[in-house]
Protein backbone atom coordinates (compact mmCIF):
# COMPACT_ATOMS: atom_id res chain seq x y z
CA UNK A 1 0.00 0.00 0.00
CA UNK A 2 1.37 3.42 -0.91
CA UNK A 3 1.97 6.06 1.73
CA UNK A 4 -0.91 8.25 0.52
CA UNK A 5 -3.37 5.35 0.53
CA UNK A 6 -2.17 4.25 3.95
CA UNK A 7 -2.70 7.81 5.20
CA UNK A 8 -6.18 7.88 3.64
CA UNK A 9 -7.12 4.59 5.28
CA UNK A 10 -5.74 5.73 8.65
CA UNK A 11 -7.55 9.06 8.39
CA UNK A 12 -10.90 7.54 7.46
CA UNK A 13 -10.59 4.98 10.26
CA UNK A 14 -9.82 7.79 12.70
CA UNK A 15 -12.69 9.96 11.47
CA UNK A 16 -15.26 7.20 11.02
CA UNK A 17 -16.70 7.70 14.54
CA UNK A 18 -17.56 11.27 13.45
CA UNK A 19 -19.55 10.07 10.44
CA UNK A 20 -22.89 9.86 12.33
CA UNK A 21 -22.55 13.53 13.29
CA UNK A 22 -21.77 14.50 9.70
CA UNK A 23 -24.76 12.54 8.42
CA UNK A 24 -26.93 14.23 11.06
CA UNK A 25 -25.93 17.61 9.63
CA UNK A 26 -26.94 16.40 6.17
CA UNK A 27 -30.32 15.35 7.55
CA UNK A 28 -30.85 18.86 8.90
CA UNK A 29 -30.06 20.33 5.49
CA UNK A 30 -32.47 17.93 3.76
CA UNK A 31 -29.74 15.95 1.99
CA UNK A 32 -30.38 12.66 3.77
CA UNK A 33 -33.45 10.53 4.46
CA UNK A 34 -33.49 9.92 8.24
CA UNK A 35 -35.20 6.56 7.72
CA UNK A 36 -32.24 5.25 5.72
CA UNK A 37 -29.27 6.34 7.79
CA UNK A 38 -28.25 2.78 8.64
CA UNK A 39 -27.51 2.16 4.96
CA UNK A 40 -24.78 4.80 5.12
CA UNK A 41 -22.96 2.52 7.57
CA UNK A 42 -23.53 -0.74 5.72
CA UNK A 43 -26.54 -1.75 7.82
CA UNK A 44 -29.62 -2.81 5.87
CA UNK A 45 -33.07 -4.18 6.61
CA UNK A 46 -33.27 -5.70 3.12
CA UNK A 47 -32.18 -9.28 2.51
CA UNK A 48 -29.71 -10.25 -0.17
CA UNK A 49 -31.54 -12.02 -3.00
CA UNK A 50 -30.51 -15.57 -3.76
CA UNK A 51 -28.60 -16.26 -6.94
CA UNK A 52 -26.23 -14.09 -8.91
CA UNK A 53 -26.24 -10.42 -7.94
CA UNK A 54 -24.29 -7.51 -9.41
CA UNK A 55 -23.69 -4.38 -7.36
CA UNK A 56 -23.95 -1.17 -9.40
CA UNK A 57 -22.93 2.20 -7.97
CA UNK A 58 -23.39 5.76 -9.20
CA UNK A 59 -23.31 9.22 -7.69
CA UNK A 60 -26.46 10.85 -8.94
CA UNK A 61 -29.45 10.88 -11.29
CA UNK A 62 -27.84 10.70 -14.74
CA UNK A 63 -25.45 7.90 -13.81
CA UNK A 64 -28.26 6.00 -12.06
CA UNK A 65 -30.41 6.07 -15.17
CA UNK A 66 -27.47 4.77 -17.18
CA UNK A 67 -27.00 1.87 -14.75
CA UNK A 68 -30.68 0.95 -14.96
CA UNK A 69 -30.39 0.89 -18.76
CA UNK A 70 -27.26 -1.27 -18.55
CA UNK A 71 -28.97 -3.65 -16.13
CA UNK A 72 -32.07 -3.93 -18.34
CA UNK A 73 -29.83 -4.96 -21.22
CA UNK A 74 -27.89 -7.32 -18.95
CA UNK A 75 -31.11 -9.08 -17.92
CA UNK A 76 -31.86 -9.89 -21.54
CA UNK A 77 -28.67 -11.95 -21.61
CA UNK A 78 -28.73 -13.23 -18.01
CA UNK A 79 -32.42 -13.26 -16.95
CA UNK A 80 -31.77 -14.58 -13.43
CA UNK A 81 -29.34 -11.84 -12.41
CA UNK A 82 -30.52 -9.30 -9.82
CA UNK A 83 -28.99 -5.93 -9.00
CA UNK A 84 -28.16 -3.88 -5.96
CA UNK A 85 -27.95 -0.21 -6.97
CA UNK A 86 -26.39 2.32 -4.61
CA UNK A 87 -26.38 6.10 -5.01
CA UNK A 88 -25.22 9.13 -3.07
CA UNK A 89 -28.25 11.43 -3.42
CA UNK A 90 -31.85 11.28 -2.26
CA UNK A 91 -32.98 12.55 -5.67
CA UNK A 92 -31.47 9.53 -7.40
CA UNK A 93 -33.01 7.28 -4.74
CA UNK A 94 -36.45 8.70 -5.57
CA UNK A 95 -35.82 8.24 -9.27
CA UNK A 96 -34.86 4.59 -8.84
CA UNK A 97 -37.91 4.01 -6.65
CA UNK A 98 -40.06 5.36 -9.48
CA UNK A 99 -38.39 3.54 -12.36
CA UNK A 100 -36.58 0.42 -11.18
CA UNK A 101 -38.05 -3.04 -11.84
CA UNK A 102 -38.75 -5.48 -9.02
CA UNK A 103 -35.39 -7.24 -9.44
CA UNK A 104 -33.48 -4.10 -8.39
CA UNK A 105 -32.79 -3.24 -4.76
CA UNK A 106 -31.77 0.32 -3.98
CA UNK A 107 -29.59 1.32 -1.04
CA UNK A 108 -27.87 4.56 -0.10
CA UNK A 109 -24.12 4.17 -0.65
CA UNK A 110 -22.10 3.50 2.49
CA UNK A 111 -19.56 6.06 3.64
CA UNK A 112 -16.01 5.10 2.65
CA UNK A 113 -14.96 4.11 6.16
CA UNK A 114 -13.36 0.69 6.75
CA UNK A 115 -16.08 -0.54 9.12
CA UNK A 116 -18.99 0.64 6.99
CA UNK A 117 -17.45 -0.85 3.86
CA UNK A 118 -16.83 -4.21 5.52
CA UNK A 119 -20.37 -4.36 6.94
CA UNK A 120 -21.77 -3.56 3.50
CA UNK A 121 -19.79 -6.27 1.71
CA UNK A 122 -20.42 -8.88 4.40
CA UNK A 123 -24.17 -8.31 4.10
CA UNK A 124 -24.54 -8.10 0.31
CA UNK A 125 -21.72 -10.36 -0.92
CA UNK A 126 -21.95 -9.17 -4.55
CA UNK A 127 -20.70 -11.41 -7.34
CA UNK A 128 -19.40 -8.39 -9.26
CA UNK A 129 -19.28 -4.62 -8.91
CA UNK A 130 -19.91 -1.95 -11.56
CA UNK A 131 -19.00 1.68 -10.87
CA UNK A 132 -20.18 4.46 -13.19
CA UNK A 133 -18.21 7.48 -14.41
CA UNK A 134 -15.98 8.88 -11.64
CA UNK A 135 -17.00 7.36 -8.33
CA UNK A 136 -13.66 6.29 -6.83
CA UNK A 137 -13.60 5.27 -3.16
CA UNK A 138 -10.24 3.80 -2.11
CA UNK A 139 -11.43 1.85 0.95
CA UNK A 140 -14.30 0.27 -0.94
CA UNK A 141 -12.11 -0.66 -3.90
CA UNK A 142 -9.47 -2.10 -1.59
CA UNK A 143 -12.11 -4.16 0.20
CA UNK A 144 -13.52 -5.45 -3.10
CA UNK A 145 -10.06 -6.66 -4.04
CA UNK A 146 -9.59 -8.27 -0.62
CA UNK A 147 -12.93 -10.07 -0.98
CA UNK A 148 -12.10 -11.21 -4.49
CA UNK A 149 -15.02 -9.36 -6.08
CA UNK A 150 -14.33 -8.48 -9.74
CA UNK A 151 -15.09 -4.85 -10.63
CA UNK A 152 -15.55 -2.64 -13.68
CA UNK A 153 -15.52 1.12 -14.17
CA UNK A 154 -17.88 1.98 -17.01
CA UNK A 155 -18.45 5.24 -18.86
CA UNK A 156 -15.44 6.67 -17.03
CA UNK A 157 -15.37 10.48 -17.24
CA UNK A 158 -13.05 12.72 -15.25
CA UNK A 159 -12.08 16.37 -15.37
CA UNK A 160 -8.60 17.57 -16.26
CA UNK A 161 -8.11 18.61 -12.62
CA UNK A 162 -8.96 15.13 -11.33
CA UNK A 163 -6.75 13.46 -13.91
CA UNK A 164 -3.83 15.75 -13.03
CA UNK A 165 -4.28 14.78 -9.40
CA UNK A 166 -4.12 11.06 -10.19
CA UNK A 167 -1.10 11.58 -12.45
CA UNK A 168 0.71 13.24 -9.55
CA UNK A 169 0.17 10.03 -7.50
CA UNK A 170 0.82 7.33 -10.06
CA UNK A 171 1.64 4.55 -7.61
CA UNK A 172 -1.64 5.13 -5.75
CA UNK A 173 -3.54 5.42 -9.03
CA UNK A 174 -2.13 2.11 -10.23
CA UNK A 175 -3.20 0.44 -6.99
CA UNK A 176 -6.68 1.98 -6.79
CA UNK A 177 -7.61 1.50 -10.44
CA UNK A 178 -5.98 -1.93 -10.43
CA UNK A 179 -9.16 -3.17 -8.73
CA UNK A 180 -10.99 -2.69 -12.02
CA UNK A 181 -10.49 -5.53 -14.46
CA UNK A 182 -12.30 -3.44 -17.08
CA UNK A 183 -12.19 0.34 -17.51
CA UNK A 184 -14.14 1.85 -20.37
CA UNK A 185 -13.47 5.57 -20.89
CA UNK A 186 -16.27 7.78 -22.17
CA UNK A 187 -13.86 10.19 -23.87
CA UNK A 188 -10.28 10.49 -25.06
CA UNK A 189 -9.31 12.93 -22.31
CA UNK A 190 -10.18 10.39 -19.63
CA UNK A 191 -8.58 7.51 -21.50
CA UNK A 192 -5.30 9.37 -21.95
CA UNK A 193 -5.29 10.68 -18.38
CA UNK A 194 -5.95 7.30 -16.78
CA UNK A 195 -3.49 5.55 -19.09
CA UNK A 196 -0.77 7.93 -17.96
CA UNK A 197 -1.69 7.64 -14.28
CA UNK A 198 -2.03 3.86 -14.12
CA UNK A 199 0.53 2.69 -16.68
CA UNK A 200 -2.06 0.50 -18.40
CA UNK A 201 -3.84 1.00 -21.69
CA UNK A 202 -7.33 2.40 -21.15
CA UNK A 203 -9.62 2.13 -24.16
CA UNK A 204 -11.92 4.94 -25.28
CA UNK A 205 -15.19 3.04 -25.45
CA UNK A 206 -17.35 6.13 -25.95
CA UNK A 207 -20.11 7.76 -23.94
CA UNK A 208 -22.67 5.07 -23.14
CA UNK A 209 -25.38 7.66 -22.65
CA UNK A 210 -25.41 8.15 -26.41
CA UNK A 211 -25.89 4.41 -26.89
CA UNK A 212 -29.04 3.98 -24.83
CA UNK A 213 -32.17 3.30 -26.86
CA UNK A 214 -34.86 5.69 -25.61
CA UNK A 215 -38.40 4.40 -25.24
CA UNK A 216 -40.72 7.38 -25.25
CA UNK A 217 -44.05 7.78 -23.51
CA UNK A 218 -47.26 6.51 -25.09
CA UNK A 219 -48.62 8.57 -27.94
CA UNK A 220 -51.99 8.51 -26.20
CA UNK A 221 -50.59 10.21 -23.08
CA UNK A 222 -48.84 12.85 -25.18
CA UNK A 223 -51.96 13.51 -27.26
CA UNK A 224 -54.11 13.74 -24.13
CA UNK A 225 -51.87 16.42 -22.63
CA UNK A 226 -51.77 18.39 -25.86
CA UNK A 227 -55.55 18.29 -26.09
CA UNK A 228 -55.77 19.31 -22.43
CA UNK A 229 -53.82 22.52 -23.16
CA UNK A 230 -55.89 23.17 -26.31
CA UNK A 231 -52.93 22.65 -28.64
CA UNK A 232 -50.95 25.61 -27.30
CA UNK A 233 -47.36 25.97 -28.54
CA UNK A 234 -45.02 24.54 -25.87
CA UNK A 235 -41.37 25.30 -25.21
CA UNK A 236 -39.36 23.30 -22.70
CA UNK A 237 -36.49 24.23 -20.38
CA UNK A 238 -35.17 20.85 -19.21
CA UNK A 239 -32.72 19.87 -16.45
CA UNK A 240 -32.14 23.47 -15.39
CA UNK A 241 -29.74 24.63 -12.70
CA UNK A 242 -29.68 27.91 -10.74
CA UNK A 243 -29.25 30.80 -13.17
CA UNK A 244 -30.66 28.81 -16.08
CA UNK A 245 -34.23 29.31 -14.91
CA UNK A 246 -33.68 33.06 -15.27
CA UNK A 247 -32.05 32.45 -18.66
CA UNK A 248 -35.13 30.56 -19.85
CA UNK A 249 -37.49 33.11 -18.30
CA UNK A 250 -35.82 35.98 -20.17
CA UNK A 251 -35.99 34.08 -23.45
CA UNK A 252 -39.62 33.17 -22.86
CA UNK A 253 -40.52 36.81 -22.19
CA UNK A 254 -39.82 37.50 -25.87
CA UNK A 255 -41.62 34.35 -26.95
CA UNK A 256 -44.80 35.44 -25.12
CA UNK A 257 -44.82 38.74 -27.01
CA UNK A 258 -44.44 37.12 -30.42
CA UNK A 259 -46.35 33.88 -29.83
CA UNK A 260 -49.63 34.49 -28.09
CA UNK A 261 -50.72 31.60 -25.90
CA UNK A 262 -47.29 29.95 -25.66
CA UNK A 263 -46.64 27.77 -22.61
CA UNK A 264 -43.20 27.22 -21.06
CA UNK A 265 -42.50 24.05 -19.10
CA UNK A 266 -39.53 24.17 -16.71
CA UNK A 267 -38.12 20.87 -15.44
CA UNK A 268 -35.44 21.54 -12.78
CA UNK A 269 -32.58 19.08 -12.56
CA UNK A 270 -33.30 18.86 -8.83
CA UNK A 271 -37.06 18.79 -8.15
CA UNK A 272 -36.66 20.24 -4.66
CA UNK A 273 -36.06 23.60 -6.39
CA UNK A 274 -39.65 23.64 -7.59
CA UNK A 275 -40.92 26.10 -4.97
CA UNK A 276 -38.10 28.55 -5.65
CA UNK A 277 -38.63 28.44 -9.43
CA UNK A 278 -42.37 28.90 -9.02
CA UNK A 279 -41.76 31.98 -6.88
CA UNK A 280 -39.23 33.31 -9.41
CA UNK A 281 -41.70 33.04 -12.28
CA UNK A 282 -44.55 34.56 -10.34
CA UNK A 283 -42.39 37.46 -9.22
CA UNK A 284 -41.67 38.04 -12.92
CA UNK A 285 -45.39 38.46 -13.56
CA UNK A 286 -45.97 35.03 -15.09
CA UNK A 287 -48.94 32.94 -14.01
CA UNK A 288 -47.33 29.72 -12.86
CA UNK A 289 -48.57 26.23 -12.01
CA UNK A 290 -46.53 23.72 -9.99
CA UNK A 291 -46.95 20.16 -11.26
CA UNK A 292 -46.11 18.51 -7.94
CA UNK A 293 -49.16 20.24 -6.44
CA UNK A 294 -51.55 20.31 -9.40
CA UNK A 295 -51.39 17.68 -12.15
CA UNK A 296 -54.22 19.07 -14.27
CA UNK A 297 -53.36 20.35 -17.77
CA UNK A 298 -52.44 24.05 -17.48
CA UNK A 299 -55.34 26.39 -18.18
CA UNK A 300 -55.16 29.06 -20.89
CA UNK A 301 -54.05 31.73 -18.41
CA UNK A 302 -51.04 29.70 -17.16
CA UNK A 303 -47.77 30.96 -18.66
CA UNK A 304 -45.35 28.56 -16.97
CA UNK A 305 -45.63 24.99 -15.72
CA UNK A 306 -42.93 24.00 -13.23
CA UNK A 307 -42.64 20.22 -13.62
CA UNK A 308 -40.91 19.43 -10.33
CA UNK A 309 -41.42 15.66 -10.16
CA UNK A 310 -39.21 12.61 -10.65
CA UNK A 311 -39.13 10.37 -13.70
CA UNK A 312 -41.24 12.34 -16.18
CA UNK A 313 -38.61 14.11 -18.28
CA UNK A 314 -39.14 11.92 -21.35
CA UNK A 315 -42.82 12.84 -21.26
CA UNK A 316 -42.03 16.56 -21.22
CA UNK A 317 -39.61 16.11 -24.11
CA UNK A 318 -42.34 14.37 -26.07
CA UNK A 319 -45.10 16.96 -25.48
CA UNK A 320 -42.93 20.00 -26.25
CA UNK A 321 -42.36 21.72 -29.58
CA UNK A 322 -38.83 22.99 -28.86
CA UNK A 323 -36.26 22.00 -26.24
CA UNK A 324 -33.69 23.99 -24.27
CA UNK A 325 -31.41 21.66 -22.32
CA UNK A 326 -29.79 23.11 -19.20
CA UNK A 327 -26.54 22.22 -17.51
CA UNK A 328 -24.32 23.85 -20.14
CA UNK A 329 -25.40 27.48 -19.72
CA UNK A 330 -24.46 27.50 -16.04
CA UNK A 331 -20.70 27.19 -15.64
CA UNK A 332 -19.21 24.26 -13.77
CA UNK A 333 -21.98 21.71 -14.36
CA UNK A 334 -20.65 20.27 -17.60
CA UNK A 335 -23.89 19.80 -19.53
CA UNK A 336 -26.44 17.02 -19.74
CA UNK A 337 -27.15 14.23 -22.20
CA UNK A 338 -28.84 15.60 -25.36
CA UNK A 339 -29.43 12.19 -26.88
CA UNK A 340 -32.79 11.47 -25.24
CA UNK A 341 -34.71 14.43 -26.70
CA UNK A 342 -32.93 14.02 -30.04
CA UNK A 343 -33.95 10.35 -30.20
CA UNK A 344 -37.51 11.56 -29.61
CA UNK A 345 -37.24 13.70 -32.72
CA UNK A 346 -36.40 17.08 -31.18
CA UNK A 347 -33.65 19.48 -32.10
CA UNK A 348 -32.00 20.81 -28.96
CA UNK A 349 -30.60 24.19 -27.90
CA UNK A 350 -28.01 24.18 -25.12
CA UNK A 351 -25.20 26.30 -23.70
CA UNK A 352 -21.44 26.42 -24.39
CA UNK A 353 -20.18 24.76 -21.18
CA UNK A 354 -20.93 21.11 -21.97
CA UNK A 355 -17.46 19.78 -21.24
CA UNK A 356 -18.76 16.46 -19.90
CA UNK A 357 -20.26 15.75 -23.32
CA UNK A 358 -17.77 17.59 -25.52
CA UNK A 359 -17.33 14.90 -28.16
CA UNK A 360 -21.07 14.16 -28.28
CA UNK A 361 -21.92 17.86 -28.57
CA UNK A 362 -19.42 18.31 -31.40
CA UNK A 363 -20.75 15.31 -33.31
CA UNK A 364 -24.38 16.35 -32.92
CA UNK A 365 -23.67 19.98 -33.81
CA UNK A 366 -22.37 18.80 -37.18
CA UNK A 367 -25.68 17.08 -37.88
CA UNK A 368 -27.74 20.15 -36.96
CA UNK A 369 -29.49 18.24 -34.20
CA UNK A 370 -27.81 20.36 -31.50
CA UNK A 371 -27.58 24.14 -31.41
CA UNK A 372 -25.13 25.76 -28.98
CA UNK A 373 -25.76 29.36 -27.95
CA UNK A 374 -24.69 31.81 -25.27
CA UNK A 375 -27.44 34.42 -24.97
CA UNK A 376 -31.09 34.27 -24.03
CA UNK A 377 -31.82 36.20 -27.24
CA UNK A 378 -30.41 33.24 -29.20
CA UNK A 379 -32.65 30.90 -27.23
CA UNK A 380 -35.75 33.03 -27.81
CA UNK A 381 -34.97 33.18 -31.55
CA UNK A 382 -34.54 29.39 -31.61
CA UNK A 383 -37.83 28.84 -29.78
CA UNK A 384 -39.73 31.26 -32.01
CA UNK A 385 -38.28 29.76 -35.21
CA UNK A 386 -39.24 26.29 -34.00
CA UNK A 387 -42.80 27.41 -33.25
CA UNK A 388 -43.10 29.19 -36.61
CA UNK A 389 -42.37 26.02 -38.54
CA UNK A 390 -42.48 22.40 -37.46
CA UNK A 391 -38.97 21.01 -37.01
CA UNK A 392 -38.14 17.98 -39.14
CA UNK A 393 -36.84 15.15 -36.99
CA UNK A 394 -33.03 14.90 -37.07
CA UNK A 395 -31.74 12.09 -39.30
CA UNK A 396 -29.28 10.38 -36.99
CA UNK A 397 -29.61 6.68 -37.70
CA UNK A 398 -25.90 6.22 -38.42
CA UNK A 399 -24.92 8.15 -35.28
CA UNK A 400 -26.93 5.88 -32.98
CA UNK A 401 -26.11 2.66 -34.83
CA UNK A 402 -22.39 3.32 -34.38
CA UNK A 403 -22.88 4.20 -30.71
CA UNK A 404 -24.39 0.80 -29.84
CA UNK A 405 -21.03 -0.95 -30.22
CA UNK A 406 -19.51 0.43 -26.97
CA UNK A 407 -22.71 -0.48 -25.11
CA UNK A 408 -22.41 -4.09 -26.23
CA UNK A 409 -18.69 -4.13 -25.44
CA UNK A 410 -19.42 -2.94 -21.91
CA UNK A 411 -22.10 -5.63 -21.45
CA UNK A 412 -19.61 -8.27 -22.59
CA UNK A 413 -17.15 -7.09 -19.93
CA UNK A 414 -19.76 -7.20 -17.16
CA UNK A 415 -21.00 -10.65 -18.14
CA UNK A 416 -17.42 -11.93 -18.18
CA UNK A 417 -17.14 -11.02 -14.48
CA UNK A 418 -20.24 -12.96 -13.41
CA UNK A 419 -20.14 -16.59 -12.30
CA UNK A 420 -21.44 -19.06 -14.86
CA UNK A 421 -24.17 -20.19 -12.48
CA UNK A 422 -25.29 -19.76 -8.90
CA UNK A 423 -28.41 -21.14 -7.19
CA UNK A 424 -31.06 -18.64 -8.18
CA UNK A 425 -34.29 -17.47 -6.66
CA UNK A 426 -36.27 -15.03 -8.75
CA UNK A 427 -38.01 -13.49 -5.72
CA UNK A 428 -36.04 -10.31 -5.08
CA UNK A 429 -36.89 -8.05 -2.20
CA UNK A 430 -37.23 -4.37 -3.14
CA UNK A 431 -36.30 -1.71 -0.63
CA UNK A 432 -36.40 1.36 -2.78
Amino acid sequence: MTASLALYRFGTRLLEPLAPWLVEQRIKSGKENPDRIGERFGVSQAERPKGTMVWMHAASVGESRLLLDVFAALRKRRPNVSALVTTQTTTSADMIAAWAPANVIHQMAPVDGPKAVEAFLQHWQPDAAVFAEGEIWPNMLGALKAHGVPAALINARMTEKTLRSWNSRKASAAQVFGTFGFIGAADQLTADGLSGATGRRIATIGNLKTATAVEGPSSEAVASFRVGVNGRPIVLAASTHPGEDEFARDAFTEVRIRKSGALMIVVPRHPDRGDAITSLMRESGMTTQQWSKDKSPPAADVDVLVADTIGELLFWYAVSDAVYLGGATAEGVGGHNPVEPIQLGKRVFTGPHGFNFRETFEALEKTGALIVGRSYQELSDYWIDALDEAQPAPLLGAFFTASRAPFEQTLDAIIAMLPVSRPADNSVNSNA
